[in-house]
């Protein structure tokens, strides 16, 4: 007949229960982690088998066959040791995560958990029933060899697990590829390795699998990620020339670091091209997918501004017009719009007809993709801009930081004080969506001024009045015109080479 004595340890055993069950709801409120409450879990489990059993054997009623009271006892004594056991587990580690530490592996703390499970099962069977397991498995060799053929591909992953460990080729958090996989380590347990993909698939994979492959781990030695690219190139354009195109689209990309400096390499010729090899870092192995979009977008338009083409296998079918036909009428079409650009421009309009048509003539398109730089602040610059299509930002450096001051659309101008007085980009300009902008280099204003220096007395004039933005009356502005004029003329005459002229009183009087 059944006795009170264990009473209060089904009292304890229940009050471990509740205070388990209070213990979760109250983490899983504040979002603790997943694996804690699944370890808490774990737990409560054995602690409900465990009062389960000895309910079953303290409870009033028939009297049960003492062989079944003896198994239940049996039964309670390890359901409780093992519930104790991951309890302590759970709470230990727990703490130790909770600290910023990370504690045994998992597997390892998998088998010591296991091995104390086993240990506790052999001394509630020796206590209780008198048997010998180690005498058991020495003297069963068919058992044995029954049980290493059913676990041979269990063990072999386990094993394997455990010189992962051991070696430690990755670690939680890595980026690493083996074989025909690729992923983010999320876990490495006793059987198989635990991966997200690019793709937010999680992956497992054997760790035998993993231990046959060659591991290569993309974040060591370091965390940075190094991407090469062969790009063709037309083999009329000249190394030098498509080198300096490719690494200012390569340093205008955020996801590349700009130490170490990128490089542009000649890697080979081909029948049409010539290849180039493109190598540059990023961050890291995360962002190699968002690197090369940024990368290869901006070859793109750098290309594309330059009028520089990649040989790829192509057939032109033309129905309506031929090749020179087309050819010239989008000339004049661009000719017209650049007329219609740089004859908004206040400076220009100053100019005779023969000069406002020399800079028509040596006029480009060109095009930016989103957020590319056009001009940076502190660097020098030989082009002025107008946009055509499409809008900028224009952005200044201010306290370490940047920040936006206006916008342009069609026919704003920037950048004319760098190619007119040498003076170094004053903010930088991006695009903000695609945008295709005219844009006028500095020799254009040489074969101007060379013909006719007189004008640069106008353009200086021109500009010191847009520069000063009166708001006074006439008569108050003229000695600040005078001076910004002179000091403008002066600049002018600097970069393009001619001396100075003084103007005569009554015209440094009028201002014209």
């Amino acid at each position: 007949m059944p006795t009170i004595e264990g009473l209060p340890n089904l009292l304890t055993a229940s009050a471990l229960w509740i205070g388990i069950a209070i213990l979760r709801r109250s983490m899983g409120k504040r979002g603790v982690g997943r694996q804690f409450l699944t370890e808490l879990a774990s737990a409560q489990r054995f602690f409900a088998g465990y009062l389960i059993a000895r309910l079953a054997v303290l409870a009033p009623g028939p009297m049960l066959h003492p062989s079944l009271l003896h198994g239940l006892d049996a039964a309670s004594m390890v359901f409780g040791a093992v519930g104790v056991l991951r309890l302590l587990d759970g709470l230990l580690f727990g703490f130790i995560r909770w600290r910023g530490r990370h504690g045994l592996p998992r597997i390892l703390r998998s088998l010591l958990v296991w091995t104390a499970t086993f240990l506790c099962i052999a001394i509630v069977m020796r206590v209780q029933y008198k048997m010998d397991l180690s005498s058991l498995f020495a003297t069963s060799a068919l058992l044995s060899v029954v049980i290493g053929f059913a676990l041979q591909e269990t063990l072999g992953n386990l094993f394997a697990g455990l010189t992962l460990h051991a070696e430690q080729p990755f670690e939680t958090g890595e980026w690493v590829s083996f074989g025909k996989y690729t992923g983010r380590i999320l876990d490495v347990g006793w059987r198989s390795t635990r991966l997200l993909t690019a793709d937010d698939d999680e992956l497992l994979v054997p760790n035998s699998m993993i231990s046959r492959e060659v591991v290569i781990n993309h974040m060591r030695p370091q965390l940075t990620d190094v991407i090469e690219l062969i790009i063709p190139i037309d083999l009329e354009v000249s190394p030098a020339r498509a080198k300096k195109v490719l690494l200012e689209a390569v340093r205008s990309c955020p996801a590349v670091l700009p130490v170490p400096v990128p490089k542009a390499q000649l890697a080979s010729f081909s029948d049409k091209a010539a290849n180039y090899r493109l190598r540059f870092m990023t961050s890291g192995y995360q962002v190699v997918g968002t690197a090369l979009d940024q990368v290869q977008e901006a070859i793109w338009y750098g290309l594309r501004r330059e009028a520089i083409e990649m040989p790829y296998p192509q057939t032109t079918l033309s129905f309506r017009e031929r090749t020179a036909e087309a050819d010239d009428r989008r000339r004049r079409e661009h000719l017209a719009e650049a007329e219609d650009l740089l004859g908004r421009v206040d400076f220009v309009q100053a100019m005779t007809e023969p000069a406002r048509r020399t800079l028509v003539e040596r006029a480009r398109f060109l095009e930016y993709g989103p957020g590319q730089a056009i001009v940076r602040q502190g660097e020098s610059g030989d082009t002025l801009y107008l946009v055509a299509r499409g809008e900028v930002a224009v952005v200044v450096e201010i306290d370490g930081g940047e920040k936006e001051v206006a916008r342009l659309g069609r026919g704003a101008l920037f950048g004319e004080m760098s190619v007119l007085t040498g003076e170094p980009r004053s903010a930088t300009v991006r695009s903000i969506g695609d945008a295709a902008l005219l844009g006028v280099d500095r020799e254009a204003f040489h074969r101007i001024l060379d013909e006719g220096p007189e004008l640069a007395q106008r353009l200086a004039q021109v500009i010191a009045k847009r520069r000063l933005t009166l708001d006074a009356a006439r008569a108050e502005a003229v000695p600040a015109m005078e001076k910004e004029t002179a000091s403008l003329l002066g600049r002018i005459g600097k970069i393009f080479g001619f001396k100075q002229k003084s103007a005569p009183p009554s015209e440094r009087a009028t201002g014209t």
